[in-house]
């Protein structure tokens, strides 16, 4: 696991921000979350939090996240979205211009420099461990689907797309490709290094696999999915589909906000590092009770408990792992987000929100 967390996971991301922005209330006092690659915490500064904390055991990760903030305050949104790798037109010429006029801490400059010499100075979102998996998978999928699967993203809406789904998408063609992506084994080889969480949904991964993409493939236009553009192209093709930080407004909104925002990029582990604060009121943990020991992972609301302040809201996701956190104290209030759990560009999470209750409340 140790060299999990020695090397960049994590570019781009396989989470649809746009869900913890929605729930995120505008304005909050102090914002928690793990940083990732800094894709996951960017577009909440949107929402004008006064303090913003991304922790992180990852040193790598921290780098990225830093990288992103550094963008977002020194340069402008087109030359985020070229630096990045949004924008296919962009030189490699100007990516090292931007970058040799960043103001980063030394440590990450010598590191970014060497991953991104290592890679010809390339689009960095396509970087991480699990973007590159994404990568192989969709030249497998591309021998297995060929142009019949690739021609789903040519539908003009969601009618037109059902019907060709059901018609003549090479479904038989696509459950071996989701045999392949479900597989546990194969996960753990490529990207988690043997540490990939136990299923405990109580269906098989495969099963898991169909129910995620039959979603995505009848509720969702598949343009608009981040996930499914590297699942088929291995890159992304389409702007419908780009993650929330590359909409202008939320660009703009986050730049102003950044002025006004007490940020801090910590590394920690995110317990710990709660567990220092005081008057919380977002956490947004990812899937990281996922990869806690069960009893560590049933007690995580009540570790984070002390340092909340009333009515604090936590967003736990789950892939194939799903907590069964200690809700006493808690409201469970994951109902109340169902539109945009079912809006949530990936579909890969099971989603909880719960929200910190008075001692007068019961929690439901």
């Amino acid at each position: 696991m140790a060299d999990y967390f020695q090397r960049l996971n994590y570019a781009l991301g396989d989470e649809d921000t746009a869900l913890e922005y929605a729930i995120l209330p505008k304005h909050a006092r102090h914002v928690v979350g793990i940083a990732g690659s800094g894709g996951r915490l960017l577009p909440l500064l949107a929402r004008s939090p006064a303090r913003m904390t991304c922790t992180d055991i990852s040193a790598p990760q921290l780098a990225f996240t830093r990288l992103r903030f550094a963008l977002l305050e020194q340069t402008d949104h087109a030359s985020f979205m070229a630096f990045m790798g949004y924008r296919t037109d962009s030189s490699t010429k100007r990516r090292q211009s931007i970058f040799r006029h960043l103001d980063l801490p030394q440590a990450d400059r010598h590191w970014l420099t060497e991953l991104f010499q290592s890679r010809h100075w390339q689009a960095p979102i396509y970087m991480g461990a699990f973007e590159q998996t994404l990568q192989r998978l969709a030249k497998v999928n591309r021998l297995f689907t060929g142009k019949a699967g690739r021609e789903v993203f040519h539908c003009r809406d969601l009618g037109e797309q059902i019907e060709y789904y059901q018609t003549r998408f090479p479904l038989k063609r696509w459950k071996a490709v989701i045999a392949l992506l479900g597989n546990a084994a194969v996960l753990n080889s490529l990207l988690y290094k043997g540490s990939f969480p136990p299923n405990n949904l109580g269906i098989s991964s495969r099963a898991a696999y169909l129910e995620i993409f039959h979603a995505l493939f009848t509720t969702q236009v598949v343009r608009e999915s981040f996930f499914l553009q590297m699942l088929f192209f291995g890159e992304l093709r389409y702007p419908q589909g780009f993650p929330l930080e590359c909409a202008p407004k939320i660009f703009k909104r986050a730049r102003e906000a950044l002025q006004q925002c007490e940020l801090r990029v910590v590394q920690a582990y995110i317990l710990d590092c709660v567990a220092t604060l005081s008057e919380v009121d977002f956490v947004s943990l990812s899937d990281v009770p996922s990869f806690m020991p069960e009893a560590d992972g049933a007690s995580v609301l009540q570790r984070l408990r002390p340092s909340l302040a009333e009515e604090a809201l936590t967003v736990i996701r789950g892939h194939l792992h799903v907590v069964q956190p200690d809700c006493s104290g808690f409201g469970d209030i994951t109902a109340d987000y169902q539109k945009a759990i079912a809006r949530e560009r990936t579909q890969l999470w099971r989603v909880q929100v719960y929200r910190r209750t008075s001692p007068l409340q019961v929690s439901r």
